[in-house]
């Protein structure tokens, strides 16, 4: 076996434990928390579709996710704002797919790596611009 392949099963060992922390009443407040910043983020995508000017969108967006989302577009990464509404409507639904994950009792590991797809690079880190509560 290659010194890579070594290196990849290592890492995977250590990261394992982490997601498996997760407790049923942490992974339900995830599912919670996904939920709501989707709600803000669909709201920032019919803003901006709205023409109601990017000022006043990301200010009413800001009243919604407080600390909830990374950042100054509720999660969203500052060059992915260019189209925002495209861009909302991407994460949103990331958001939505992952707290139904959450919620349908599957394995978390596979509910994050299902939510970093579904963003495609357009959220904050690796919970796509969530804030990530628990402390471990």
């Amino acid at each position: 076996m290659s010194l890579q392949k070594i290196a990849i099963i290592t890492s995977w060992f250590l990261v394992a434990p982490v997601w498996a922390q997760h407790d049923a009443r942490q992974i339900a407040e995830d599912a919670q928390r996904h939920q709501t910043l989707a709600q803000a983020q669909q709201y920032a995508e019919k803003c901006f579709a709205d023409n109601r000017g990017k000022e006043a969108c990301v200010a009413e967006m800001k009243s919604l996710c407080p600390g909830l989302a990374i950042g100054k577009y509720c999660g969203l990464r500052e060059e992915a704002a260019a189209d925002p509404v495209q861009s909302f409507r991407i994460t949103s639904q990331a958001h939505l797919l992952a707290a139904q994950c959450m919620e349908a009792g599957k394995p978390y590991e596979n509910c994050l790596w299902d939510l970093q797809t579904a963003c495609k690079g357009l959220g904050i880190g690796k919970f796509c611009g969530m804030v990530h509560a628990h402390s471990f």
